[in-house]
């Protein structure tokens, strides 16, 4: 009644062969594609881990690694500058979207598959102990005197009374009256 119900029902765990082969082929897809390619790790991090991070440097990869490539393909000269900016960026994206994404995508996947710590409700003192008396021992046996609940049931808080006073009962006695006229509307 208390509890915090029935978690939703997950999706089943990826076989660790796809796994890896999912992560080889977006890891080899920089180097391969010679850089223009590299946005594609980026978003498949982006879609999996949903990082803002993620989903910004997905155009910003994207721009490097295409611009990298024209600017080699533009340049009049292989020793002029667009030449040498050109290769750097396309390097820099056969390199560093590989390495980023490899890395990026250990972390996010131990991180999902260890489980969520379970909250511990506010009423609970650290390890199920509740501060007290023991009950049905004599007074005076000492303050601070404490019993452990039983093992895996923590304690409920108790519930309150149910309110009373002029206006209950006045809606009590409403509620009746309803009752009443309601099986007599049905026995009809």
């Amino acid at each position: 009644m208390y509890g915090p119900g029935i978690a939703p029902p997950q999706p089943p765990p990826a076989r660790r062969g796809t796994v890896i082969g999912l992560r080889v082929l977006f890891a080899v897809l920089p180097v391969v594609t010679l850089g223009t390619g590299a946005w594609g790790s980026v978003l498949r991090l982006a879609v999996v881990l949903r990082r803002p991070l993620d989903w910004v440097l997905v155009p910003l990869v994207a721009l490097i690694g295409i611009s990298g490539f024209v600017m080699v393909g533009t340049a009049r000269d292989e020793r002029s500058w667009q030449s040498n900016l050109g290769t750097s960026l396309v390097l820099l994206c056969m390199v560093a979207t590989p390495t980023y994404f490899l890395i990026m995508d250990i972390r996010g996947t131990r991180r999902q598959s260890q489980p969520a710590p379970l909250p511990v409700p506010p009423h609970l003192y650290p390890y199920g102990y509740v501060p007290g008396p023991i009950p049905g021992a004599a007074p005076g046996n000492g303050p601070g005197i404490s019993v452990p609940p039983p093992y895996g049931y923590p304690q409920q808080p108790p519930v309150p009374p149910p309110p009373t006073g002029p206006r209950i009962d006045q809606v009590k006695a409403e509620l009746d009256e309803l009752s009443d006229y309601l099986r007599k509307e049905e026995g009809r």
